[in-house]
């Protein structure tokens, strides 16, 4: 059986009509361009000596094919090709050159079924190279889309590649670039894989893309890299004695200028997430590629139980997130289901997913994303069948239910079928989350955090102990964790906050070499990563 992508919009999916037709070095850990590393493997090296041989199993060894062939498949297939290209966006009138896989702000929602093989034909018609990550399925090694670690980058101008996967946990997820900073422009869309046996109650479903834009609007994001740290981008910056606002051989002065603008107006604060919540103000927020004044609604019908999907696809935004006059039931995080919660409103960090249930009420309704901790929102409109549209779609932001009820995910519990089973961890890694001084430099240090081994079958456990002054939404490619503070919270991105320890436990059951790193971008770009490497 074969898919088509579906426009990203605002389109509430009737699900049962749907169900019925359808390489960073082991040993070293990059903080900003420091070259610091942390080598040592304290007590839980693999093999028990200082400095053991180890047999890696790489994305294109046999262990890798085995534990695909073990995965649930559906016998059926799901195709869809994608072409990432440079193209012009409508921002609400505003027309932006930007980089995109469907020509839009946000790329189609891909939709399959539980153990579907995804086959999906990517082009690349970019002048730079380009990779596409499968954020947060259990997703063999090789199709993991990290160059170069899983496979070599699709060539700039025509390159091509074909991912095939089998997909099979159903739930909300995502598909995004993984070259530099390409997924602050438009290469990014949401994936959802349905669950025939789904129990939520829901009649219809709707998916709601958040994002922070920032290119094509007078600047560009590795200008805005550069700003924050000239010697991450090799350029000319501030600290390079050309001057603040210098033009440097790939970004003219007006760029650079407004760049520094954006990373120069305060960081924001948020009690909720520990503290300072990101360095740039992004000039527009956008749901679904649309921005406030030029929202496309969610129409559905008065009563229906709707399911939202929400997807944080921002590069260095949270957003809070409440329907005006809607109460939201919490259902499902990161593709894993949860205990139903219930609130007014819920915090995605970036890499996030929330799906959420309402009852729809009769009429029109704001639905907004605000900037956590400083100005700043995405808003559309939620509108039944029977209702007019809103004469003025815009409200600032300002809705009640933002100032209510927040469930924050410390108080998400997994619904039981999720949960992992209770066993000692094989393996307990130490790793901190750091900054190097007062620099625009980040990394994963302490004991462990240059050798996070370990062999198929085991029980890994690893702490992080954030260290620095911000936030860091964590995830683990190819797995997903528990978190046991949290009761064992499934997810595959987590929020560490600044001066705290955070434990995520996994079982290592996809043989292969991963990445394991802060989804903020510029956080990533800047060093806050590591590798998680299976061996014999």
């Amino acid at each position: 059986m074969t898919h088509a992508a579906s426009g990203v919009g605002s389109a509430v999916l009737d699900r049962r009509r749907f169900l019925r037709l359808g390489s960073i070095g082991a040993g070293a850990v990059g903080l900003g361009t420091l070259g610091l590393s942390a080598c040592s493997q304290g007590s839980s090296a693999p093999d028990g000596g200082a400095t053991p041989a180890r047999d890696f199993i790489l994305p294109g060894d046999a262990e890798v094919a085995a534990a695909e062939a073990e995965r649930y498949s559906s016998g059926r297939s799901a195709a869809f090709t994608l072409a990432a290209a440079a193209t012009t966006v409508d921002l609400g009138g505003r027309r932006v050159a930007t980089w995109a896989y469907g020509g839009k702000a946000v790329a189609p929602v891909l939709r399959a079924t539980k153990g579907d093989l995804m086959k999906v034909a990517v082009t690349n018609h970019l002048d730079a190279e380009t990779t596409l990550h499968w954020h947060g399925i259990r997703i063999r090694n090789d199709m993991d889309g990290a160059a170069p670690i899983t496979q070599e980058p699709i060539a700039a101008g025509g390159g091509t590649f074909d991912y095939q996967f089998l997909a099979p946990d159903p739930g909300t997820y995502w598909y995004h670039s993984h070259s530099g900073l390409q997924a602050d422009r438009g290469l990014f869309g949401a994936l959802v894989i349905e669950d025939p046996d789904d129990r939520t109650g829901a009649d219809a479903d709707a998916v709601l893309v958040l994002d922070d834009w920032v290119d094509g609007l007078g600047t560009t994001p590795d200008a805005v890299l550069m700003a924050l740290n000239s010697d991450l981008a090799g350029g000319h910056g501030a600290h390079s004695g050309h001057g603040d606002d210098a033009p440097t051989p790939s970004h003219t002065g007006a760029e650079m200028r407004l760049a520094k603008q954006l990373v120069g107006g305060g960081h924001g604060r948020s009690p909720a997430l520990g503290g300072m919540t990101q360095h740039i103000g992004y000039p527009l927020n956008l749901i679904n590629g649309r921005p406030p004044n030029d929202p496309e609604p969610v129409v559905a019908r008065a009563g229906q139980r709707l399911r939202l999907r929400l997807v944080n696809a921002a590069a260095e935004t949270p957003y809070r997130f409440a329907v005006a006059g809607h109460e939201l039931t919490v259902v499902a995080v990161d593709g894993y289901d949860t205990e139903p919660a219930t609130a007014d409103a819920v915090i995605l960090g970036m890499a996030q997913r929330v799906d959420v249930l309402l009852t729809v009420r009769s009429g029109s309704w704001p639905v907004v994303a605000k900037v956590e901790g400083r100005a700043g929102y995405a808003s559309t409109v939620l509108r039944t069948t029977d209702a007019v549209p809103m004469r003025d779609p815009d409200v600032a932001g300002r809705i009640p239910e933002l100032r209510g009820r927040l469930l924050l995910e410390s108080e998400l519990r997994p619904a039981e079928a999720v949960r992992l089973e209770p066993r000692e961890p094989d393996r307990d890694y130490q790793v901190e989350l750091i900054q190097a001084g007062d620099r625009y430099a980040w990394g994963m240090g302490g004991r462990d955090a240059g050798g996070l081994f370990m062999k198929p079958g085991e029980r890994i456990r690893i702490t992080m102990r954030n260290t620095s002054p911000m936030w860091h939404p964590m995830h683990t490619h190819g797995h997903t964790f528990a978190v046991p503070a949290y009761d064992g919270l499934r997810r595959d991105t987590v929020n560490v906050l600044p001066g705290t320890e955070l434990a995520i436990e996994f079982d290592a059951d996809n043989p292969g070499e991963w990445m394991f790193h802060c989804h903020n971008a510029y956080h990533f770009e800047a060093g806050m990563t590591a590798n998680l490497r299976y061996v014999r």
